[in-house]
């Protein structure tokens, strides 16, 4: 993927699309793919937003069965299939356990995951079973449940970095000839009567601004689609309802996800195995305060450990490494709580509801729909550009597919003379791409260099990053490419060595390479700010 603003100067596009989110990076591959000429821009950088503040599942939501969305589960269970089809490498399989303390929560989960299994009639995924007490401490030893009956298993999917399934659905768009471009921000929409013809766009590199024509522009913007819209409908009210979800990282305390129910409003919750940690989340609390600077309070983590808990009482905050904080945007339905408020998607064609043409809005949608959400905004696009290709993303496998064996991993560390957990690393990073990263070794043996004594990561990840990923800025390499940025650390120990290795590659100057140091800083501390909140 190689960016380059200034190509799009003086281009009229089929579509533009605003938001380099997974929905947006969607929307771009499916038009893409269907043979419109298309625009990705991202006023940040791809993921930047709640994509990377998720629980890191692909799922059908067991808890919406309780709110009878039986459609919602449907298509989030026949989307996970499709994404273990297509990125293999990046989603899979996860066992999940729901301890039973009473007879109640034992017949609801009896008939839940009986449920579950029925609506995923075509799954490739093991069915439900019932463990007894015995064998659920068997498979979690310290569970420590009050009055422990047993438990149910059942599986969904874990997507560990989802920021990478973000990318590659990115980089699949601009394989096919996409336009893609990170570190642009919309500034405003260009109107020509009652038509939305193109978009303003400021360089946030350069600072240079453009404008860009568009037969069709898709507000894509995730949690900040109210303030495009208000771009050209101030007077409207706002679109979304936003609610904060926040996530704890602690050691890693049970070898299988769980999904327990907080003491304080039954609302359920999950602690995931997650690269050598647990994730523990998560909330969903309204939130009308900075949308660039959500992060989690002392409320957030007392209520996720109050629920924890229940499960694992000698965790306490002092255990608690960092949060990550993140924003739904779901469609706002008065009258309805946070956790009762759908996740189902919304279209809006701005041409039939306010008469304004070339104008199309995406609400709500969670990361497992992600691909069909983006199919839905497409099939709307298309019809109205005339164009009758139909959709093949769910045909097509992400760059990083296919998986790789355990048998190609030890023959490359053989190659490569690399360390067999720095070649599992890349793998479950790069997918089949982690040949290209190895690939720059050669004649140039110091990207073999470790990054820091912290980890697997080494630097001809930084290579890689800048030449082909479309790395602008440390937080860019740290959060939503190398991913040294989610270690119990967060990476700090390694941010002075990334910065230097970008100087060298970018041309910053000192001045520069201090700036992104510090912005980096500043953002690790946003995870942490719980602590003296």
């Amino acid at each position: 993927m190689k960016r380059d603003f200034k190509a799009i100067a003086g281009k009229t596009f089929d579509v533009i699309i605003i938001g380099g989110g997974i929905v947006g990076a969607g929307v771009a591959r499916d038009t893409t793919l269907r043979g419109l000429d298309t625009l990705l821009l991202e006023k940040e950088d791809f993921a930047y937003g709640t994509t990377s503040r998720s629980t890191r599942l692909i799922h059908g939501g067991l808890r919406y069965l309780r709110q009878l969305e039986f459609k919602l589960v449907r298509q989030d269970l026949s989307e996970r299939e499709v994404l273990l089809r297509i990125a293999p490498n990046l989603v899979r399989p996860l066992a999940f356990l729901i301890p039973v303390p009473n007879i109640y929560l034992n017949v609801a989960m009896f008939f839940g995951t009986m449920l579950y299994d029925i609506i995923s009639f075509d799954k490739t995924l093991p069915s439900h079973r019932f463990l007894s007490k015995g064998k659920t401490l068997t498979e979690e030893p310290g569970l420590e449940v009050k009055g422990l009956q047993g438990s149910y298993e059942y599986y969904d999917c874990q997507v560990a970095f989802p920021e990478r399934l973000n990318f590659e659905t990115a980089l699949s768009a601009s394989e096919n000839g996409a336009s893609v471009i990170n570190h642009a921000r919309v500034i405003g929409l260009l109107r020509d009567g009652n038509r939305i013809c193109g978009v303003e766009v400021k360089d946030e590199i350069t600072s240079e601004i453009l404008q860009v024509k568009g037969k069709l522009v898709v507000n894509a913007a995730g949690h900040w689609v109210d303030l495009i819209k208000n771009m050209v409908f101030d007077h409207k009210p706002p679109y979304l309802r936003r609610t904060k979800g926040v996530h704890l990282v602690i050691p890693q305390v049970s070898r299988n996800a769980l999904v327990l129910f907080s003491p304080r409003d039954s609302r359920l919750f999950f602690v995931i195995p997650w690269e050598g940690y647990s994730l523990v989340g998560t909330t969903d609390t309204d939130y009308k305060e900075n949308l660039d600077a959500v992060y989690a309070t002392n409320e957030d983590v007392n209520y996720l450990l109050d629920g924890l808990h229940i499960a694992y009482p000698k965790v306490t905050i002092d255990d608690v490494y960092y949060t990550t904080a993140g924003l739904r945007s779901l469609a706002l339905k008065p009258g309805k709580s946070a956790s009762d408020t759908s996740r189902s998607h919304e279209l809006i064609d701005h041409s039939k509801l306010d008469g304004l043409d070339g104008f199309v809005t995406v609400l709500g949608g969670k990361i497992t729909a992600y691909r069909e959400v983006a199919k839905d905004a497409t099939d709307m696009v298309c019809r109205k550009l005339g164009n009758k290709a139909r959709c093949i993303t769910g045909e097509k496998p992400l760059p990083g597919a296919p998986a790789i064996g355990q048998d190609e991993i030890s023959q490359f560390s053989t190659d490569s003379a690399l360390p067999i957990n720095t070649v599992q690393h890349l793998v479950s990073i790069y997918g089949s791409r982690y040949r290209e990263v190895i690939n720059l070794l050669k004649g140039n043996t110091n990207g073999k260099q470790p990054i820091s004594s912290g980890g697997p990561d080494i630097i001809a990840q930084i290579w890689y990053a800048v030449q082909n990923e479309s790395v602008f800025t440390i937080n860019d390499f740290m959060l939503r490419r190398g991913m040294l940025g989610f270690r119990s650390d967060l990476g700090l120990d390694a941010v002075d060595n990334v910065g230097q290795e970008m100087k060298r590659l970018l041309g910053w100057t000192t001045e520069e390479l201090q700036k992104q140091i510090q912005s980096y800083k500043e953002t690790a501390a946003l995870t942490r700010r719980f602590k003296t909140a």
